[in-house]
């Protein structure tokens, strides 16, 4: 219920950052003279002047008490609003005093009032605010009713206890609710043994809400001193057959008695056939002292695995290469679990002799190739690195794990092997190394240079452009602003003009002055592989900058291939983000769209419109549904400009027939559902 009403505050009073300059110009009393007419969405100056004037009251009892007097005259006002209402209550919240709690108290019984006022009482310190909530449980009812319980909790009031155990048998299923809630709040000797009572007579497994309520009620008695009874309480919540998340917190209650049996408990329960009792003790291990973790190593062959698993994992940690002949025991089961808990805890011990034992079971594969992964990421870096990068040359069964492991521990010694494994014609091959690079290789003078020979080395296809976007990938690593051609463009300084059909495109997808510069030069070129090598350049260009120059093309070439790739760069490039208005993108889409010759081209530019989030573009999208080519394409994209509710809400009369038209024309079930959801407001 508290939630609420600062729901509630938040959408009267709203923020106040605009208002502060007009709240600066009001006098003080004038705000006390506005406020009992206050009505959302009014200037707050009046509220935001009285906020300071509440925040100075607080600094005596004397001034305190004036403020809150006043507040409570205004609040006892019959001409005040009843946003002028909730203000003053959230104001005593803070200033009011006893002084103020008949009136609040008179306020419980009215439902409009009834919130507000419940909240201000919650928060006044002395037994009268106490005394008025505990009061108002037995004259109100319902939703009010529930409130208030939950403020007589947060208040922990011992008197209310006699009847909150009434509540607790209400016909109201929310009202019975919140007071068990309460009772264990409240959480004192009365309430313990009453719910201790009703937990009996519930039987296993007890509700969760009661559940909750009497394991607050063992905490508190705990922290008082009265292990006894907090045991009680555990032990009830512990029985067989309770909920495993109940069962588990009331045994951590049990080991939280203390001392020595507490550690004596760890271990008895750490062998128990109770998997409830096993995942608690567990989590305790850590706190074993030495002599204590000798004697549970000492039995290790009569433990469960998951205990074999736990205390192997703890000795590594605490006691690193000293556990080492047990660790590579373990690695030698023939149960997949205990193997796997070998590896990690090679990974703990440090011990870099278990190096080459765990390049080994990289090839293994699934768990164990991960588990061996991060403990090789644990043990001495210079001989792990040794050792991967000789497996990166000479085992290529086992490359793509090495690689991971490398760009984890970013291995700048790997850069030069994995270039040279790049070159290599096979995907199989070239792709995982291309990965590495991408995660290892930064946009400096050494490493740019290095991956711009290769590319130079690739043949055209999809080998030259796997190793161009990883140029790019690179080269986004700096800075935002940063011109992501210069370095490029500083190795390519040497490089023979007749080599530009190699490195073009990817000028044109870093962009920047100097590669622009270089693409119109090249453009010019008599060398016809030059020439398009520039066109597919622009066409790559990662802003609309080129937008004229694609539509010169587009609209000029001599080469149909020039002008259907310039036109399809171009429709691209003009509804990437931009200050554009959205109206001049889709009058430039729909010029597209006129020149367009190609039913991919207009199917491209029907699926591009639907960056453009507005009705205009709905309308004219929806004049294509009716094209058997082209429809499809217009489906997909009105759906997904009904996907965002600003557009589609506001605009049902016009956007509801266009989607029950999708839903009707389209052969793709999962789209037809969509149009349905939206169309109905979903």
């Amino acid at each position: 219920m508290l939630s609420t009403l600062r729901l509630v505050i938040l959408a009267v009073f709203g923020a106040v950052t605009p208002w502060c300059a007009a709240a600066a110009e009001m006098t003080r009393e004038d705000a006390w003279h506005a406020l009992p007419t206050y009505e959302p969405g009014q200037d707050m100056a009046a509220l935001l002047t009285i906020d300071r004037a509440v925040i100075e009251a607080m600094a005596s009892p004397q001034t305190r008490s004036a403020c809150a007097a006043r507040l409570a005259a205004l609040l006892a006002g019959a001409d005040t609003t009843p946003a002028a209402r909730q203000y003053i209550c959230l104001q005593l919240r803070q200033v009011g005093t006893p002084v103020e709690v008949p009136l609040l108290a008179k306020l419980l019984g009215t439902p409009a009032t009834s919130e507000m006022a419940r909240c201000a009482l919650e928060s006044i310190p002395g037994p009268e605010a106490t005394a008025a909530l505990r009061a108002a449980l037995t004259s109100l009812d319902g939703a009010w009713l529930v409130g208030v319980i939950h403020s007589v909790a947060a208040r922990k009031d011992v008197a209310a206890v006699p009847t909150l155990t009434h509540l607790a048998d209400s016909p109201d299923k929310q009202v019975a609710a919140a007071a068990i809630g309460a009772l264990g709040h409240v959480a004192d000797d009365q309430a313990a043994v009453f719910l201790a009572g009703r937990a009996e007579k519930a039987g296993v497994p007890m509700p969760q809400d009661l559940a909750v309520s009497l394991l607050r009620c063992a905490d508190a008695q705990l922290n008082a001193g009265k292990a006894g009874a907090a045991q009680a309480i555990y032990g009830m919540l512990s029985q067989a057959g309770q909920p495993s998340a109940v069962r588990r917190a009331a045994l951590e209650g049990s080991l939280r008695l203390g001392g020595e049996p507490a550690m004596a408990t760890i271990l008895a329960w750490f062998s128990a056939p109770d998997a409830d009792r096993r995942r608690i003790a567990s989590g305790h291990l850590h706190t074993l002292p030495e002599e204590q973790l000798d004697g549970l190593l000492a039995q290790l062959s009569d433990l469960p695995d998951a205990g074999k698993l736990a205390v192997i994992e703890l000795a590594a940690s605490r006691r690193g290469k000293q556990m080492l002949p047990m660790v590579t025991a373990l690695m030698q089961s023939d149960q997949p679990e205990l193997k796997l808990a070998g590896v990690r805890c090679l990974g703990m011990v440090g011990e870099a002799s278990a190096i080459p034992l765990l390049v080994d079971l990289l090839e293994a594969g699934a768990e164990l190739t991960e588990a061996a992964q991060d403990a090789l990421l644990n043990l001495p870096r210079k001989e792990v690195t040794a050792a991967l990068l000789d497996a990166l040359s000479n085992r290529p069964a086992i490359r793509v794990p090495v690689i991971a492991v490398l760009v984890k521990l970013r291995c700048y010694d790997a850069i030069d092997p994995l270039v040279e494994i790049a070159s290599q014609t096979d995907p199989a091959v070239y792709a995982p190394a291309l990965d590495g690079l991408r995660g290892i290789a930064d946009p400096d003078k050494t490493d740019l240079p290095r991956l711009v020979k290769l590319l130079l080395r690739t043949e055209p296809g999809r080998h030259r452009d796997e190793v161009e976007r990883t140029i790019w990938i690179v080269c986004n690593k700096l800075p935002e602003g940063a011109d992501r051609s210069e370095l490029v463009l500083a190795a390519l300084a040497r490089v023979e003009r007749s080599e530009a059909p190699k490195y073009l495109p990817l000028l044109g997808r870093l962009g920047g002055p100097k590669a622009l510069e270089m693409i119109q030069s090249a453009s010019t070129s008599s060398n016809p592989a030059i020439q398009e090598a520039a066109v597919r350049a622009l066409c790559n260009w990662p802003n609309a900058e080129v937008a004229d120059k694609l539509l010169d093309l587009a609209t000029r070439s001599d080469s149909r291939t020039f002008r259907v790739w310039a036109l399809r760069g171009y429709i691209r490039v003009v509804t990437l983000p931009s200050d554009r208005p959205e109206t001049e993108t889709l009058a430039l889409l729909q010029r597209a769209m006129n020149l367009a010759d190609g039913a991919d081209e207009k199917r491209l530019t029907l699926e591009r419109a639907s960056t453009i989030r507005l009705m205009e573009t709905v309308t004219w999208i929806a004049s294509y549904l009716d094209d058997p080519n082209l429809g499809p394409s217009a489906c997909e994209a009105l759906v997904e400009l009904a996907h965002h509710r600003f557009l589609r809400q506001p605009n049902m009369d016009r956007f509801g027939p266009i989607l029950e038209k999708v839903g009707r024309i389209t052969q793709d079930p999962a789209l037809a559902e969509r149009a349905k959801r939206y169309r109905l407001g979903l």
